[in-house]
């Protein structure tokens, strides 16, 4: 893949120090296997990524289909992976970096057990076998651990989105497995606001359902200042009562 993407993940995963010994590299052998019927059956393209050595390790044979080459497949000694990036529009690829920097920041606020929890989708434009810009979904999550419990093996897939009328815009979001929560994550979208570490901390009580009162004993403070700090929180987020706030919150990382 794209080092400059190589190094964003290596930042991201710096915590699971994965090792040879923890790996078994047979089990990458099944999960081919069931991949490869799986993209007979379907116009999604399969792929792992190997967060040992960052590399493609599996990609199904009909990428082909869409871009005439497999990433996993080398073109005279030469990594496929660093053209498949290079077919991303010049726009796009600049909004897939600084969300990658931003997916590593959110992932980042959560243990590496809830990590794989959550599938991460991009919508972008990529050239086709045609050189024509064609609009995907491209998504990864996590697939295999090693012996410790650090991730290992990611799962993606790469498909055509039926509705190509926004090929312009690129998109990008999570979704949490476990709730089906759909978390919007554009790089664009960013926070119009800052709150302070204080006002974080109540933010996040507000959240655990604490009145005012309970918050003030909390964090020893009076409760006049708990809603001072409560109405600061309301203007900064340019919102009108705490369940926006909250909804506000949640989406740009504050809360989980």
């Amino acid at each position: 893949m794209n080092q400059e993407i190589k190094d964003i993940l290596q930042e991201i995963y710096i915590d699971h120090k994965l090792q040879d010994v923890n790996l078994d590299y047979l089990v990458i052998d099944k999960y081919k296997s069931d991949l490869e019927r799986l993209s007979k059956l379907s116009d999604r393209c399969f792929f792992i990524v190997d967060l040992h050595t960052f590399e493609y390790v599996y990609t199904s044979a009909n990428f082909k289909n869409i871009f005439g080459f497999t990433p996993a497949d080398k073109s005279d000694g030469v990594s496929n992976g660093n053209l498949l990036d290079s077919k991303i529009h010049p726009d796009d690829f600049l909004d897939y970096k600084k969300t990658m920097q931003k997916v590593g920041a959110f992932l980042l606020q959560h243990t590496k057990e809830e990590r794989p929890n959550f599938r991460h989708v991009f919508e972008l434009r990529i050239q086709n076998m045609q050189n024509q810009y064609i609009r995907v979904s491209w998504e990864r999550q996590a697939l295999e651990t090693d012996k410790s419990g650090n991730l290992w093996l990611m799962l993606g897939t790469i498909h055509v989105l039926s509705n190509q009328s926004n090929a312009t815009n690129f998109n990008s979001f999570f979704i949490n497995l476990k709730t089906g929560e759909q978390i919007p994550f554009n790089f664009p979208n960013e926070p119009h606001f800052e709150l302070t570490p204080r006002e974080k901390d109540i933010l996040i009580l507000i959240q655990q359902g604490l009145l005012s009162k309970e918050i003030a004993e909390k964090l020893f403070i009076s409760v006049n200042t708990v809603n001072i700090h409560r109405q600061n929180i309301l203007q900064k987020m340019q919102v009108g009562h705490s369940i926006e706030a909250l909804e506000l919150g949640r989406k740009h990382g504050i809360l989980r």
